[in-house]
């Protein structure tokens, strides 16, 4: 199983900028965007973005694992995380699961549920047929 997970944080108006966002809590990202900025030759950005992956997609990594990691950055945050949230930002996990029909099931428990809810979120899963290849 291959796994990536990602804390996304959006502005849909001008005046919610990415900048904010790492300013509010002190959390570099690996990614932003502001609203207006290009993001192709012919568009651009609707919306501000923030972005904090675990990296590259691993192999035999339980989703788990990698949203406990991100959870370990995000967790002591979480008022300013809630204080973004209700001046409009709005923020999701997109999590990545690569697997093949043999591989096991992703499974989160009910501790990890609970911690995810610590932050405030949309869930989004996203699984691959990753069967290997040759």
């Amino acid at each position: 199983m291959r796994t990536r997970v990602t804390y996304q944080i959006f502005g849909d108006q001008t005046s919610l900028a990415a900048d904010r966002v790492s300013r509010a809590h002190g959390i570099a990202p690996t990614k932003s965007r502001e609203s207006g900025e290009p993001t192709t030759t012919r568009q651009t950005a609707r919306s501000s973005s923030w972005s904090l992956p675990t990296g590259e997609p691993e192999d035999d990594v339980e989703l788990s694992t990698q949203l406990e990691t991100l959870l370990g950055i995000l967790e002591s945050r979480s008022n300013e995380l809630w204080e973004l949230s209700a001046l409009g930002y709005r923020a999701r996990w997109w999590c990545y699961a690569g697997s093949y029909a043999a591989e096991h099931a992703v499974e989160v428990s009910r501790a990890l549920m609970g911690r995810l809810l610590a932050v405030p979120e949309e869930r989004m899963l996203d699984f691959y047929n990753d069967e290997p290849k040759g």
